[in-house]
């Protein structure tokens, strides 16, 4: 008989996600491409079954439009196989949205794992205290394995939080350390967050998953880079935020004093309406603002190299493997980045490595690639592209998939 497994997350499909981005001023765009690549792994690389309950991965209200969440039902194909889904209600402001995604979460759980024969095991997703909670009583409950899958370290600050769900933190975060303490097993995005917070229980780093396909349909092969002749196109995509080094490669850009350098962003953040300021001043500083995902990988691929900067000394990103650093490698454009705690070993072949983020490193660096010809550019892209591949969705499936049925000590 087939194992079966609770999987709590926050999986929705991708023509109703596109729907939720929409309407979403802040949308959890990398959440959503791995726990789907995390799930067509955990569907194709065994014979056990997953019950999905999800919530809808979305920002409080007024960030995203709409108050109340109601129940929904999907099906989804995943090669030849369909799967379930049920999407939990629940009230989208704020406190109410943790309380409600708990008693909401815990009913329809309970009563649609209540029916499953065998029941081997609860799987949640991410650190957010409803479903580690939900996970936890279940497990008690069941008497089955809690396992946790964690991308973030608990309790991280958001701008978008109320002043009431700011003062409240302090307690989530006890209350998120005790609960991760009590998983049977976790995969986790570094080694750090199960070491800090799950000690002496077994685990397995998981640090991106990508999908073939993109592979496939994003990098371009046989892309032709330009050599200071008119211009080099330098990529920043993702969050900009101060603190995640977006100040630091403007500062490095303007800093060279190259005028054919021209660094393109795209994102959302703290820092936008600065980098706005900035475009309007400096010709070379192009301010994109925030686009539809295809947008910005159309632009990866045509840019000469793409940039990511946070700083290796921030205590934090030990927790943090930048989701962005696969997607870069899969488009064919050389990486430029710092080497965190949390980007394991072997991806320092792959990339062009800075040892920090001052916007003197970066400002040399951007002077020294310059000097690379279009050989060398493409050497770098393509190795960055084979290595990418072996993250894909079937080998890093498989992986948790042994690693969940206790098969982790024989050959991956």
């Amino acid at each position: 008989m087939n194992k079966n497994y609770l999987f709590l997350g926050f999986a929705i499909p991708d023509e109703e996600i596109k729907k939720i981005f929409a309407y979403d001023k802040t949308p959890h765009v990398h959440t959503h491409k791995f726990i789907w690549n995390l799930i067509k792994g955990l569907i194709l690389s065994g014979e056990s079954d997953f019950t999905f309950i999800s919530s809808r991965p979305v920002s409080d209200y007024p960030y995203y439009t709409k108050k109340i969440i109601k129940k929904r039902e999907w099906e989804v194909e995943i090669s030849s196989k369909r799967i379930a889904i049920l999407e939990i209600p629940f009230i989208n402001t704020s406190i109410l949205k943790i309380i409600t995604r708990f008693f909401s979460g815990l009913f329809y759980c309970f009563f649609r794992f209540f029916k499953k024969k065998p029941k081997n095991g609860i799987i949640v997703f991410s650190v957010h205290v409803p479903f580690m909670l939900i996970g936890y009583i279940l497990s008690k409950i069941f008497k089955v394995d809690f396992i946790g899958i964690w991308t973030d370290p608990p309790s991280v600050v958001s701008f978008k939080d109320s002043f009431l769900k700011r003062r409240l933190r302090s307690i989530e975060f006890r209350v998120s350390k005790w609960l991760m303490r009590h998983f049977s097993k976790v995969i986790v995005l570094t080694r750090y967050l199960a070491e800090d917070y799950a000690p002496g229980k077994p685990y397995l780093v998981i640090e991106g998953i990508i999908d073939e396909n993109e592979v496939i349909k994003n990098a371009d092969l046989n892309k032709k880079y330009s050599s200071n002749v008119d211009h080099t196109k330098i990529l920043y995509s993702g969050s900009l935020k101060k603190k995640y080094g977006i100040k630091n490669i403007v500062d490095g850009v303007l800093l060279t004093g190259n005028n054919r350098i021209i660094l393109e962003v795209f994102g959302s953040g703290d820092y936008e309406s600065e980098i706005n300021r900035l475009s309007k001043i400096h010709k070379n500083i192009k301010f994109m603002g925030w686009v539809p995902n295809d947008v910005v990988l159309k632009a990866q691929r045509d840019a000469d190299f793409l940039i990511n900067a946070r700083s290796p000394d921030d205590d934090f990103v030990k927790y943090t493997f930048p989701s962005k650093t696969l997607e870069y490698m899969l488009s064919g454009t050389p990486l430029i980045t710092t080497m965190l705690p949390g980007i394991p070993n072997e991806y320092a072949k792959n990339v062009i490595a800075m040892k920090d983020n001052k916007p003197e490193t970066i400002c040399k660096t951007l002077q020294e690639v310059l000097l690379l010809d279009n050989k060398r550019r493409k050497e770098i892209s393509l190795q960055a592209l084979v290595f990418a591949k072996s993250k894909n969705y079937l080998i890093q499936g498989t992986k948790i998939y042994r690693f969940i049925n206790n098969l982790w000590s024989k050959p991956i």
